[in-house]
């Protein structure tokens, strides 16, 4: 009798096992191939799946602008420190092989023409007015020593040497004048690495063909913070660096003001 108990429990068991396993199956069946399944939460509708489509199109098209725009910011930058610009065809989006069309190639070249002479005629502009042998504003100002040198050239605007040339052994620390914000800190084949720093009554400080960076664009920086180092770099193979003083935008000589 109990062996007939248990064979009977067997099979009710397995038989409401295939029971659940069939009206899972059809379930499934059910709301996978009928309009039910759009009664699950989170299942896309035609509606929404046409403005994903939309959107998706909608972001491909807002990349290409955005990396149009980078390769103007790029050109931008490379002018501005006197490089040549990137040939169009050097251009590369990131997802997108498409090349721009012929009316925007030349929208680019007039682009750049004009910038470039917008900038050449503002670095024209600067050499051309006057340098006051001293500032007012800038006056009673306690300046940090940017590096301990020998000056092997001087300031000359008539020659376009906005800086101050100080040769140092390869290695030795390049100090900020003052305390200010790192607006630029970049490397470039010419110059080696340059670090601009934006300081208080208009007054901006750069430091040219340094061998090494020590800080980053966005940092805060007191006078005397090491910001780069020494080093043989850009167009001489001297160890030097280039400090350069600008005032308002105007290059004005860092020897009235710094010590070397």
């Amino acid at each position: 009798m109990a062996k007939k108990e248990k064979k009977f429990d067997r099979r009710g068991l397995l038989s409401f096992v295939a029971f659940g396993l069939v009206v899972m199956l059809l379930t499934y069946l059910i709301i996978a191939h009928t309009p039910l399944r759009r009664t699950i939460p989170g299942y896309p509708t035609p509606e929404t799946q046409q403005a994903a489509i939309e959107n998706y199109q909608k972001i491909d098209s807002l990349e290409k602008v955005i990396n149009l725009w980078a390769f103007q910011v790029a050109n931008i930058q490379r002018i501005a420190t006197g490089r040549e610009a990137l040939p169009l065809d050097s251009m590369r989006l990131a997802k997108v092989e498409a090349e721009p069309d012929e009316e925007q190639q030349a929208a680019f070249a007039k682009s750049d023409s004009l910038l470039r002479a917008q900038v050449e005629q503002l670095d024209a502009e600067r050499l051309a007015t006057p340098a006051p042998a001293r500032i007012e504003a800038l006056e009673g100002i306690k300046f940090s020593r940017p590096l301990k040198g020998t000056v092997k050239e001087s300031f000359n605007r008539t020659e376009s040497h906005s800086y101050v040339e100080v040769t140092a052994p390869s290695g030795t620390q390049v100090h900020a004048v003052l305390d200010g914000r790192i607006v630029s800190a970049e490397w470039n084949e010419l110059e080696g690495c340059t670090v601009k720093i934006q300081h208080d009554n208009d007054l901006v400080s750069l430091y040219h063909c340094a061998g090494k960076l020590l800080k980053s664009v966005g940092e805060q920086v007191k006078a005397g913070t090491a910001v780069a180092t020494v080093g043989e770099t850009g167009e001489l193979s001297q160890a030097h660096v280039l400090v350069e003083l600008r005032y308002k935008n105007q290059s004005i000589d860092p020897a009235l003001y710094l010590e070397f």
